[in-house]
């Protein structure tokens, strides 16, 4: 007995050992950051680079919302004259998945000289991006474009390596797993501690490419990939990611977009309530875009007001199509010209758009999707704002004006599909062609 005892408090006084160990290196780290971390551009000191570290991308070089907010911090960072140049770390793997191209190329467009990005094709890790930004790039002064759960850490290796370093939140929306990543990271700074007290070294170093030289030579390192594959086929986990630090993302996305119905005090026998979610609709996208709350009385008295503003400009407030309520409600009344509307599409386009952190708007026909809070049989003409998707049930989240229990109405994906329908502009029209389309909203860039 007394053996087993003996044994137990071992075992006891082992596991607060631990906690205590664990719980005072995170405590550690978290100071050693804390005076480092900005949340407003403005506040932040100017560094020699922005370190854009890698996150998730999806087929057809389409980043996910992480990684895209991570991008778009960056580019303020450069427009703001904060940094002169970027570097973006990420998993290129492999042949077939590339993270730092696809944030390269997104660069690029947005009107980024290519003498100003670098490249670094190796970082598969936090600790592995900071180490060759120093050690390849020959960094001196860094500001980490990341979300806030993870710039504690990234921080604190940046400044432990002999780095000028600063970080910049990058939380543009809401992600979904974020407990699991805050979770992970606990433990994260265990090795981070320890990567930084050994001096660990990256298992890709390779030639320096000085930040301050020729950006060019950085760009696609074949050699990186083909080794990698060679080396460790065993090291891949199960997103096909060579070694790289698993930081479950949002492949299920839920944007914080307020909900209203287009009655929003049940008045449905007041005609603009009832054809009234094509204004519901952009209200909701609007108050996401701005930030702003709403309340019943400024929903029921903004849809009256673009009621009233349609029927002066363009004659009428019935249904209007994709295009026309781009045109007259986003670009006449609200004056926001960050949207966009796409014709034939489908939920593979839907779900490319949620992934890069945008909301969209889908005209349909309201009695295919058999929501059983319509009024039956249900609009044959209804505007539905699609706020997130969730991978497993492989349904879209939406905010539906159509009901009062509309607020992150989940429908299948193959119903929402199926019911899109754009349907013609006027005093309920007589639809004679079946077209799909949507309704992107970007946040202001």
């Amino acid at each position: 007995m007394r053996f087993f005892k003996k044994i137990f408090i071992t075992a006891v006084v082992g596991t607060i050992i631990i906690t205590f160990a664990i719980l005072a290196i995170n405590f550690y780290v978290n100071s050693q950051s804390k005076s480092y971390i900005f949340q407003d551009t403005n506040d932040l000191p100017k560094a020699e680079v922005v370190l854009i570290l890698g996150a998730r991308v999806y087929g057809q070089g389409v980043m996910s919302g992480m990684f895209q907010d991570r991008v778009e911090t960056a580019f303020d960072l450069y427009e703001k004259g904060k940094i002169e140049k970027i570097l973006i770390s990420g998993d290129h793997g492999k042949e077939d998945y590339d993270e730092v191209n696809t944030a390269k190329d997104y660069l690029l467009d947005k009107g980024i000289k290519s003498e100003d990005i670098f490249l670094d094709h190796a970082g598969f890790d936090t600790y592995d991006s900071l180490y060759r930004a120093k050690e390849i790039f020959e960094v001196s002064s860094v500001i980490v474009a990341t979300q806030n759960f993870h710039l504690p850490r990234a921080v604190y290796i940046g400044r432990k390596l002999g780095m000028e370093t600063y970080g910049l939140s990058a939380d543009r929306h809401l992600y979904a797993n974020i407990g699991y990543n805050k979770l992970r990271e606990f433990f994260s700074k265990i090795k981070a501690f320890l990567d930084v007290s050994l001096r660990a070294k990256p298992e890709f170093l390779g030639e320096k490419i000085p930040i301050s030289g020729d950006s060019e030579k950085s760009w696609d390192d074949e050699d990186v990939f083909e080794e990698s594959e060679k080396n460790g086929s065993e090291s891949l986990n199960n997103s096909g990611e060579a070694g790289k630090e698993e930081i479950i993302e949002e492949e299920n996305v839920l944007l914080d977009v307020p909900f209203i119905s287009q009655a929003p005090f049940g008045n449905w026998s007041d005609v603009r309530k009832q054809d009234g979610c094509e204004e519901a609709a952009a209200i909701m996208a609007m108050a996401w875009v701005r930030r702003e709350e709403l309340t019943l009385e400024i929903a029921d008295e903004r849809i009256n007001e673009i009621s009233a503003f349609e029927e002066k400009e363009y004659g009428n407030f019935y249904d209007t199509n994709a295009d026309d309520t781009m045109e007259r409600i986003f670009k006449g009344y609200f004056k926001y010209d960050n949207v966009e509307a796409v014709s034939e599409i489908n939920k593979e386009d839907i779900k490319k758009e949620l992934f890069r952190g945008n909301l969209v708007i889908v005209p349909t026909n309201g009695q295919k999707l058999g929501n059983p809070y319509y009024t039956p049989p249900g609009p044959t003409t209804h505007n539905l704002v699609i706020i997130g998707y969730d991978v497993l049930r492989k349904e879209f989240i939406v905010n539906d004006p159509g009901t009062r229990r509309g607020e992150k109405y989940c429908y299948s994906e193959n119903v929402l599909e199926s019911a899109l329908l754009d349907y013609p502009t006027g005093n309920h029209e007589e639809i004679k062609e079946e077209k799909t389309a949507m309704i992107v909203v970007r946040l202001a860039s």
